[in-house]
C-alpha cells in the first residue's frame, strides 16, 4: 500500500508571529499536503491512501486558524447526500447552503470517506483530505461551546486562533469564547462518510431510506477505514484522544446508524495501537 497520507499543512513561513499567532492568512494555494507526514508513525501495511483533492473556495467568506494542538477530538458524520457524491461534490454543495449574509468558506469536513453501503459494490472506497487541518470547520454546531484544558487556554490567551478571509490581516474573535468555553469546531475535525445513514424523516431528512423496505449501515472495510484514519490522526498529533458524532452537539440525524459503530471504530483502532474514549455526553 503506499505510504501516502496527507495530512500536515505546511503554512507560508509569513503565517505565523513568535507573539501573536498569525499575521496573515495565505491564500489556500499556499496551503500543501505532505505526502509523507505519517509514514514513520505506522507500519506499511497499517497505512491508508489518502487523496489530495482541489477544492474551489468561497474567497468572500472568512475562515479561522489554529495551532494543531487546539484539536481533541474526532466528530463522524454522515454527508446526507447520495453515497455516489465526491468530495467535489460536497464542497459545492456546501458552498450553495451559505448565503450573501453567511458565505461558507469551502467543504466544512478535514477528511472523506467514500464507500458503499453494505450488501452494495459502488463507489469503490476511498478517503480524502477535505477542508485543511489547521482551519476551523464547519461540523459540530456553530453555537455549542466546549470545556477547554490548560494547553487550548494558554493558546486561547495567547491569541493564537485568529479569523479573516484569504489575503486579509486576520483578527482575534472574542465570540469564540464565552464563558471561558471556546466553540466546539476550534477542538474538533470533521470525518464524512458520504451517504446517508439514516432513516427518511421528512423535510428534516428527505434523502433517508424507507426502514420498513431496507437499512442502510457501514461494510466492515468502511468501519476499518475510520479506525485507521482516526489512529493515524491519534499518532500524529496525540493530543487528539475522543472520538464522537454530530448528533452529541446539534440535534440531528447525523450520522444516522454510525451511532451503532462507534463501539466497534473504537475497538478497531485500538488494534492499530490507538486509545480512544468515546463521547458519552451532548451538549
Amino acid at each position: 500500500m503506499k505510504r501516502l497520507l496527507p495530512l500536515l499543512i505546511l503554512l507560508h513561513s509569513t503565517a505565523f508571529a513568535e507573539d501573536s499567532g498569525f499575521v496573515s492568512i495565505p491564500d489556500m494555494s499556499q496551503l500543501l499536503y505532505e505526502g509523507e507526514a505519517l509514514k514513520a508513525e505506522l507500519p506499511e501495511d497499517d497505512l491508508i491512501d489518502v487523496q489530495e483533492v482541489s477544492y474551489l473556495r468561497n474567497k468572500k467568506a472568512s475562515f479561522c486558524m489554529r495551532p494543531t494542538e487546539m484539536v481533541d477530538t474526532i466528530v463522524i458524520h454522515h454527508s446526507e447526500t447520495p453515497a455516489t457524491y465526491t468530495p467535489e461534490d460536497i464542497n459545492a454543495y456546501h458552498l450553495n447552503r451559505g448565503s450573501s449574509s453567511d458565505p461558507w468558506y469551502m467543504i466544512a469536513y478535514s477528511f472523506v470517506i467514500n464507500s458503499p453501503y453494505e450488501g452494495m459494490a459502488l463507489p469503490l472506497p476511498k478517503a480524502s483530505v477535505g477542508r485543511p487541518f489547521e482551519i476551523v470547520g464547519a461540523h459540530a454546531g456553530s453555537n455549542i461551546f466546549v470545556p477547554m484544558d490548560a494547553v487550548q487556554s494558554k493558546l486561547w490567551a495567547a491569541k493564537k486562533i485568529l479569523c479573516g478571509k484569504e489575503n486579509q490581516v486576520p483578527k482575534f474573535d472574542s465570540t469564540l469564547v464565552k464563558n471561558k468555553k471556546i466553540k466546539a469546531n476550534v477542538t474538533t475535525i470533521g470525518v464524512v462518510i458520504n451517504g446517508n445513514y439514516a432513516a427518511y424523516n421528512g423535510s428534516i431528512n428527505p434523502g433517508g431510506y424507507d426502514p420498513t423496505v431496507e437499512t442502510r449501515n457501514p461494510t466492515a472495510d468502511t468501519i476499518d477505514m475510520v479506525a485507521r484514519l482516526s489512529c493515524q490522526l491519534q499518532k500524529k498529533y496525540p493530543r487528539i484522544k475522543s472520538l464522537a458524532y454530530h448528533n452529541q452537539y446539534h440535534r440531528t440525524t447525523c450520522p444516522g446508524n454510525f451511532t451503532n459503530y462507534m463501539d466497534t471504530i473504537q475497538q478497531k483502532a485500538k488494534e492499530y495501537g490507538c486509545d480512544f474514549k468515546l463521547l458519552s455526553k451532548r451538549y
